[in-house]
């Protein structure tokens, strides 16, 4: 009889004990996590302070980074005809023919003044939303206009500059097309990824944070508006 109550006892006691211990681990348990979530959050805080202030005083002195700069020469073909007044045919010595090359140069990059962070509250990812490249500037330069070939008729007028530079306007319209689908938008997209990358690895900016780099914005802006630039210089 006594056995069986001390084993009563004992078994009790156990119980109790282990609840308890259990009290206690899960206790200890909630607060350690508490104080991790706390730490975490003061860190992720001051990384984000930390990477918007050196990011942006890294840059704040190039508004706009050149990340792509293409020169190249082109050739342009031109040939036209007179035509006989009132009867709108052909004039016999009135056709003209001129061939010419040129000098320019596109410049692509990202203007740094409207990139933006993105914090999610719930993870610890942040996002730098970066506007696309796009062109910056496109130019001929006017000293290097050559003329390759030049013919003409009897009666055919002669070749202005003023119709060249009309020509070579139009080209540079063609260059800008031509620079985007060799991919050179892509291209300045991917170097201004690097350099904030680099910024980010160089200074440590991602040891609290997963950094992802995203470009978005209005794509109709990427190509400039040529007839708002000086083209010919």
């Amino acid at each position: 009889m006594l056995g069986a109550t001390f084993g009563a006892t004992l078994a009790g006691c156990l119980v109790l004990v282990g609840a308890s211990g259990a009290a206690v681990y899960f206790f200890m348990r909630r607060k350690h996590d508490a104080q991790l979530n706390e730490q975490r959050e003061e860190r992720r805080s001051i990384s984000l302070e930390q990477m918007q202030t050196i990011i942006t005083d890294e840059i704040k002195n190039v508004r706009e980074l050149i990340t792509v700069r293409k020169n190249f020469t082109a050739t342009i073909s031109f040939a036209d005809e007179k035509k006989i007044p009132l009867l709108k045919v052909r004039m016999p010595g009135g056709d003209r023919k001129f061939q010419m090359t040129y000098s320019g140069t596109i410049t692509f990059g990202c203007d740094l003044d409207a990139i933006r962070f993105e914090r999610d509250e719930l993870s610890d990812r942040v996002k730098i939303i970066v506007p696309p490249s796009k062109i910056f500037d496109v130019y001929a330069d006017v000293s290097s206009f050559k003329v390759q070939h030049q013919s003409k008729g009897i009666f055919a007028d002669e070749i202005k500059l003023e119709e060249q530079k009309e020509m070579v306007t139009a080209d540079l319209e063609a260059q800008k097309q031509l620079a985007v689908q060799d991919g050179l938008l892509a291209q300045a997209d991917e170097n201004v990824r690097q350099m904030l990358s680099s910024i980010i690895s160089r200074r440590g900016l991602n040891q609290s944070f997963d950094v992802e780099i995203i470009f978005r914005g209005n794509e109709s802006t990427r190509i400039l508006n040529s007839p708002r630039q000086n083209l010919l210089r």
